[in-house]
């Protein structure tokens, strides 16, 4: 008899079905019920996969599981296994959520997966339908952390830094631009781009977080403008901004869309694009071909080009199947005139089976790491 249950709930699902669509949505849905399940295999020794519980709201999943060791505790801190039951429990929740975190970027794209956040609870027993709910009910509601509180002390007062990772020509590796990278102040915790993005998404600053930084990389990278692009990320609400939509509308940038919309909305979304390309801006999509993120976007707003998902990268050299798919897309990509740019690029490998597909461009440690952008600047004239 299991001693405990962990329970996922995915959030955000309205959000993600305005962006991705239902379909796509569901698809989604489906690959987490297998991923879930293999999380919770992997912490722990005594986990057992059950029949889903009947009446199970959508995005919510129950897995039980007994307090013992695992087998393989590479994910848990082995001081809090050792302590006690109730640090092994911390343990246990601590790491089943980090890799819930990450499921849900392999799935959605690490841009659409801001979306939505996994929150996962610990209940005694195996519960029955109405107690789940009820604990999901009674979970306590979010409250403003140290790290959101520095976010918006970081908004009002400055302190965001801009990197820039180069974007070169595949395969010869000739520089052509970069993509600028935001990241809060060094040994804060809210260093790491995901820390920056998860408080903001967190305590609703998202879109006002993407404008800053878009601002403060149109500003800090205009004298790079004269030589190479500036790629900068935008999501259809922040792009919605008129004094920063017309301020991108010159040549040398790249907005860059970091979400995946349904159909409909990516038509609403041309008029916005038109302008920039008006004012001699180009347009890319980005986490194109990652998880359920179909072509259908990129049908209807007709990129420069696209970034393929870095988790397609990664996954050339151990799935074989991946690459008649990546054939496929790419060469339709191509009928429509569309360039296609490969993101995560580290290894020698991955370029030598990349040179078998069209690929016009490539971004990744191995063209170069993410770099302040001031080292890249042109040294101004004496």
């Amino acid at each position: 008899m299991p001693e405990h249950c962990l329970v996922f709930h995915l959030t955000g699902l309205q959000a993600l079905e305005a962006s991705m669509g239902a379909a796509a949505v569901a698809g989604a849905l489906r690959e987490l019920d297998r991923g879930v399940a293999r999380i919770v295999m992997e912490v722990l020794s005594g986990a057992e996969p059950s029949p889903p519980l009947q009446g199970l709201p959508q995005g919510v999943w129950l897995i039980p599981y007994r307090n013992s060791a695992p087998d393989n505790p590479a994910e848990l801190d082995f001081q809090l296994l050792r302590d006690s039951p109730e640090n092994r429990h911390l343990a246990v929740l601590t790491a089943t959520t980090q890799l819930a975190g990450q499921l849900a970027r392999d799935i959605f794209g690490s841009a659409t997966a801001r979306l939505a956040r996994f929150r996962v609870l610990q209940l005694p027993g195996l519960p029955d339908l109405q107690q789940v709910l009820h604990a999901l009910e009674s979970a306590q509601p979010h409250t403003c952390t140290p790290a959101e509180a520095q976010l918006q002390t970081l908004l009002r007062q400055g302190g965001l830094r801009t990197l820039v990772q180069p974007i070169v020509r595949f395969p010869d590796g000739q520089l052509l631009g970069y993509e600028a990278l935001s990241r809060g102040p060094a040994g804060s915790a809210l260093e790491r781009a995901d820390q920056l993005f998860d408080a903001a998404a967190h305590c609703g600053l998202s879109r006002e977080l993407e404008i800053a930084c878009a601002w403060q990389a149109l500003e800090q990278g205009e004298p790079l403008l004269t030589r190479c692009w500036l790629t900068i990320n935008l999501s259809s609400a922040s792009l919605a901004d008129d004094a920063l939509r017309r301020a991108l509308a010159r040549p040398g940038i790249v907005v860059e869309i970091t979400e995946h919309l349904p159909l409909n909305n990516a038509r609403a979304l041309q008029p916005l694009l038109q302008e920039l390309r008006a004012g001699g801006a180009r347009v890319a999509l980005d986490d194109t071909g990652c998880g359920y993120a179909d072509l259908d976007a990129a049908t209807a707003l007709q990129p420069d080009f696209i970034k393929l998902c870095i988790t397609i990268i990664r996954s050339l050299g151990r799935n074989p199947a991946l690459l008649a798919e990546l054939a496929r897309s790419t060469a339709k990509l191509k009928e429509m005139g569309i360039g296609i740019l490969a993101e995560g690029v580290e290894h020698a490998a991955e370029v030598d089976i990349l040179r078998d597909f069209p690929i016009d461009y490539a971004q990744g440690w191995r063209y170069g790491r993410p770099q302040p952008i001031e080292t890249v600047l042109p040294v101004p004239a004496p």
